[in-house]
């Protein structure tokens, strides 16, 4: 997902005197045809979005599909999002994380994203005595814990990629995905598997992402329907009045009830902070 970003360490000699606006729109999700995720929220991506893998640097990887074709049908037009559950990375725009060497992570802030201020009506990053903000903190801790999940999600996929059961991702026919060379899970080749693959599997908690990936795509043909509406529909009357901008957030919303009692992450994933209401 950092792929094009202007991404930055956050560092006291940079951001000392700045500040950053939490993100009031998901509109940037649109720049983001795949998010990565990690072992704990694959259940509930599961339930509304496609699991697919890909390649990262970190290696294979699941990612869950927001478009199919050139508009993602899960923002509306006023950023909101439409989907039951949104993946854990989006919660924390503009901030990423890259691993180091000591086996911490170095913080990063999109400067591109617009949320880098110098309004002091904004959080800041850092505290008058050069320590990290109350804020900031809880974005670090959030990362701190995914990086947990993801040593999970790395070892889970080890497990899949010995086992064999990734195949390349053919779209819905007359489709072109806006990202190239992502895989699925291949379900012919998990009912060949042996016991002794199978309990592989089982013991690094790779089996449930298997089984969530190949629920989530079931959600493909819904997703492209959905894009087929956006694009043909035509803007006659404002946003909050279109039938048609009603009837797609209900595909999406009807899904969001059988969500409301799931943890977030398993318990292992908080989310830092929601997007700015403007209120």
């Amino acid at each position: 997902m950092s792929a094009g970003l202007n991404l930055t360490p956050v560092s006291h000699d940079r951001h000392g005197a700045l500040h950053w606006r939490r993100f009031s729109s998901y509109s940037f999700v649109q720049a983001h045809p795949v998010v990565p995720i990690v072992l704990g929220e694959h259940e509930q991506v599961a339930a509304c979005l496609p699991i697919l893998f890909s390649q990262s640097q970190a290696g294979l990887w699941p990612v869950a599909l927001t478009r199919i074709g050139a508009q993602t049908a899960l923002v509306s037009e006023s950023g909101a999002w439409r989907g039951a559950y949104v993946p854990s990375i989006l919660r924390v725009h503009p901030f990423h994380a890259r691993p180091t060497n000591t086996g911490e992570f170095a913080l990063l802030v999109d400067e591109a994203s617009g949320l880098v201020t110098d309004d002091p009506d904004d959080p800041p990053f850092f505290t008058a005595d050069g320590a990290l903000a109350p804020d900031l903190v809880q974005v670090v801790d959030f990362f701190r814990q995914r990086v947990q999940a993801e040593g999970n999600t790395r070892a889970a996929m080890q497990a899949i990629s010995r086992a064999g059961l990734l195949a390349p991702f053919a779209p819905p026919k007359g489709r072109k995905l806006p990202v190239d060379e992502l895989l699925q899970v291949d379900a012919a080749a998990l009912a060949r598997l042996g016991r002794v693959a199978l309990a592989d599997l089982h013991r690094a908690d790779a089996l449930g992402l298997v089984h969530a990936a190949l629920v989530g795509r079931h959600h493909l043909g819904l997703l492209a329907h959905v894009e087929d509406r956006l694009v043909g529909a035509a803007p006659k009357a404002p946003p909050a009045e279109r039938p048609d901008d009603t009837a797609i957030s209900g595909f999406f919303d009807a899904l969001a009830t059988a969500q409301e009692q799931e943890p977030t992450l398993a318990g292992l994933i908080r989310p830092a902070f929601t997007p700015n209401s403007g209120n």
